[in-house]
């Protein structure tokens, strides 16, 4: 971005440092949307199920990325 925009015009959070944007949400849809669900509810009870089926290790190797990317970030001017 920095060749497009000034830094002072990126925005003041990115979907890349939150380990629920890159990492947990995808996974919760691929799990959640592979059968359709006829109301709110049965979504709703997939996801939960999903969320109740990650594992400690994951979402820990999730939380720790998110230092390199920051590292990265930063090494990039952002």
């Amino acid at each position: 971005m920095a060749d497009f925009w000034p830094a002072d015009m990126w925005p003041s959070s990115s979907l890349d440092l939150n380990p629920l944007d890159f990492s947990v949400w995808s996974v919760l849809e691929s799990h959640a949307c592979k059968t359709y669900h006829a109301n709110l509810t049965s979504l709703q009870q997939a996801i939960v199920e999903a969320w109740d089926n990650l594992t400690e290790e994951y979402i820990k190797k999730s939380c720790a990325s998110v230092r390199c990317r920051v590292e990265a970030v930063i090494a990039n001017n952002g």
